[in-house]
């Protein structure tokens, strides 16, 4: 398995999107984007998706000269149109104007429709809790990527729709919540299948409605459905994804048909100072994180790490130690880069 330091994968990355005719800041901001995401210990959301992004690419699917446009602007609210660009791209511009928009208004309300995919949505909300703001967004994926039985089915209705959360802390990492609304992210099953892994019991069936732990089982024919998680709570989340970040935002909701992926997103960013003032925020924050983990613990815990911490201290570790990434991912990234001449880079 290829050890690959970070800013040799970035530089990696930035050559096969600039290659694959995406301007080179778009390029730049994806690349960063994607490694960051391995970094935090999210590879589903890293550089595997350059395999992806580059078919989007060729299909239409993606625009990558695709500019984000205001649609309308009023008091608190922001109304925007990814005109299909890529998520990492037109997503930053839509948390910046937002952040803007909410220190100046204590709140702004961000609907994002026609996104090129995301990514991993923590990232933005980083951004938001960086800037002092408490955040919370929900993501659909526009009708499409419809990969998530409902609750007490064994069919494909809903997308993984997440749901992800910022919240700043004084001289501290910011909590930070990012997570799917069905038992695992696709990309996760797509990771273990490159590994030639399973994946633990419970988190989805095969196309015979039956629990499989076989990532092949889920992309046989007919194909398997990811799981709700936690059963009817998870899927109740979906379900106001889909209101949130589908009806509202214009995005439309998960139905058949659609093949196109593409993203969502509505955030609601909160400034303390508008609420309940900044001094009062930051005390109760640091107190709950205090009290929080001044729990005794379970048997075989040693600590109890608040929404975020495992991402922080994944990201310091893999900063120093490299990013590790599997064969059969590498070995199509490889394929890629090779097709567009752009020099494969030795790695551990």
């Amino acid at each position: 398995m290829p050890i690959v330091d970070a800013s040799t994968l970035t530089v990696f990355a930035t050559a096969i999107f600039e290659r694959s005719n995406i301007p080179l800041a778009a390029a730049q901001q994806v690349a960063q984007s994607l490694v960051l995401a391995n970094l935090k210990g999210h590879d589903s959301h890293g550089v595997i998706r350059i395999i992806e992004y580059v078919d989007w690419v060729q299909r239409g699917w993606v625009n990558p000269q695709g500019q984000l446009e205001v649609v309308r602007e009023q008091p608190c609210i922001l109304i925007l149109n990814g005109n299909f660009g890529f998520g990492q791209v037109v997503g930053r511009e839509a948390l910046t104007r937002g952040i803007e928009k909410a220190k100046r208004e204590g709140v702004c309300v961000i609907s994002l429709r026609c996104s090129g995919h995301l990514g991993r949505v923590g990232e933005f909300m980083e951004m938001a809790a960086d800037a002092g703001l408490a955040c919370f967004a929900m993501t659909n994926t526009h009708g499409g990527g419809v990969l998530v039985a409902p609750h007490g089915g064994c069919e494909r209705r809903l997308s993984a729709n997440p749901i992800a959360g910022g919240a700043p802390r004084i001289d501290q990492p910011a909590m930070v919540m990012d997570i799917s609304t069905s038992t695992v992210a696709e990309g996760k099953i797509k990771v273990a299948r490159n590994k030639g892994g399973s994946l633990p019991p419970g988190l989805f069936v095969n196309g015979h409605g039956d629990p499989s732990t076989s990532p092949e089982e889920y992309y046989a024919n007919p194909p398997g459905a990811l799981l709700p998680m936690s059963a009817h709570k998870g899927f109740a989340l979906s379900m106001f994804c889909e209101v949130f970040a589908g009806a509202l935002t214009g995005a439309g909701c998960s139905k058949p048909g659609v093949d196109r992926v593409a993203n969502g997103f509505m955030v609601f960013l909160l400034d303390p100072a508008a609420f309940c003032g900044h001094e009062f925020y930051d005390m109760e924050i640091n107190a709950l994180g205090q009290f929080v983990k001044s729990s005794r613990l379970m048997t075989g815990f040693d600590e109890i790490q608040l929404p975020g911490e495992p991402e922080a201290r994944e990201q310091s570790r893999r900063t120093e130690k490299g990013i590790p990434i599997d064969d059969t991912t590498w070995q199509k990234i490889g394929a890629i880069a090779a097709e567009r001449n752009v020099p494969i880079p030795i790695v551990a």
